[in-house]
């Protein structure tokens, strides 16, 4: 009988882990766009004061989540989007960069959310 109740006991950890994971992920991706949204409309009016502090803040808040997305992602898809959120200030052209960056954190959470498409 203890048998089978840790076997409910671990189903119920993993459950609770996944629905943190889920959360998680969406939490930072939808902050993460927001961000760069914001990112985007400072270099559209041409106010690099408030872009530069911008992209100060999205790499701020990358540093943040990097170490706990890791965890529970493909470290190949993470390495290509950190690599875009930490070169941002060095970018030639900040337009397509921030674009790339934006278009990086979707295709993330689009392939980290839970849907048959990502299971089979």
């Amino acid at each position: 009988m203890k048998r089978v109740w840790f076997a409910v006991a671990f189903i119920f950890l993993c459950i609770g882990l996944c629905m943190f994971e889920q959360i998680y992920v969406s939490n930072s991706c939808t902050e993460l766009v927001s961000m760069i949204e914001q990112a985007q409309k400072y270099e559209k009016e041409k106010d690099k004061s408030n872009l530069n502090k911008e992209i100060k803040r999205i790499q701020d808040y990358w540093k943040r989540k990097n170490d706990i997305l890791f965890i529970f992602s493909e470290h190949q898809t993470l390495d290509e989007l950190a690599l875009n959120i930490r070169t941002l200030k060095e970018a030639h052209n900040m337009k397509s960069a921030l674009a790339e960056t934006k278009t990086l954190v979707i295709i993330y959470y689009e392939n980290e959310k839970i849907a048959l498409s990502n299971v089979f």
